[in-house]
C-alpha cells in the first residue's frame, strides 16, 4: 500500500511517531475491501487510517491510553471510520480478523515507560511478539494471514522458533544504519 499525502497524521506527545519501520509495513500491506483488520499497537494511527481509507473493517489496539486517543484524533481528522481499543495485546480485543497487523517493540532493551513500551521488546526483543504469536491465531479467519514488522536486532534463534509454527515469506526489507528491518507474512498452517 503507497503512503497517502492525503491523510493527515499528526503526532502526539508520549507517543511513538511514524519512522522507518512503520513505512515498510505499510508499503508491504496489500488489503481487498471489506476485509477485516486489527493493528496491534497502533500508535499514531497512521497504519490504521491507510486500512480504513483502503475500505477495511478497522479495529486498532494499543497498551498506550495516548496512542489510543492519537489514533482515534487522526482517524477523526481523517473521516475515516474505525474501533479503537486500549489493550494489553488482545486482552481487550474480541473477534477474529482476515489480517493482523503488528510492528512490535523489538530492539532488545527493558525499559518501563509508556513510550518506551513502544520500542523496547525485552532482552531479547522478542518479549512482546511471543505472547502476541501464541494468541494470534485465535484471532484469525480462516486463511487470515499476519503481517510483522520484524528486526535483525530480535535474538535469531528464538525468532526462528517462533515463526516455526506459521508458514510464512518475507515481503520486503530495508537495512538501516545497525539493523536490518524486513516484513514477514505468517499464515497458520
Amino acid at each position: 500500500m503507497e503512503y497517502s499525502k492525503e491523510i493527515d497524521i499528526r503526532e502526539c506527545e508520549l507517543v511513538y511517531p511514524p519512522k522507518e519501520d512503520t513505512f515498510l509495513l505499510l508499503e508491504c500491506l496489500t488489503l481487498s475491501p471489506g476485509k477485516k483488520v486489527l493493528e496491534m499497537g497502533c500508535g499514531t494511527g497512521l497504519i490504521s487510517c491507510h486500512i480504513a481509507a483502503a475500505g477495511g473493517v478497522l479495529t486498532a489496539a494499543d497498551i498506550n491510553p495516548w496512542a489510543v486517543e492519537c489514533t482515534r484524533s487522526n482517524l477523526q481528522r481523517n473521516s475515516l471510520q474505525g474501533a479503537v481499543v486500549e489493550s494489553d495485546l488482545f486482552a481487550e480485543v474480541g473477534g477474529a480478523f482476515d489480517l493482523l497487523v503488528f510492528n512490535p517493540p523489538y530492539l532488545a532493551a527493558e525499559e518501563e515507560g509508556m513510550l518506551e513500551k513502544a520500542w523496547a521488546g525485552g532482552a531479547t526483543g522478542l518479549d512482546v511478539l511471543a505472547p502476541f504469536l501464541e494468541e494470534a491465531d485465535e484471532h484469525l479467519l480462516p486463511e487470515g494471514r499476519i503481517l510483522l514488522l520484524l528486526s535483525s536486532e530480535m535474538e535469531p534463534e528464538g525468532l526462528e522458533a517462533l515463526l516455526s509454527k506459521f508458514s510464512h515469506r518475507r515481503l520486503g526489507a530495508r537495512r538501516y544504519f545497525f539493523e536490518e528491518l524486513w516484513v514477514e507474512e505468517l499464515h497458520t498452517p
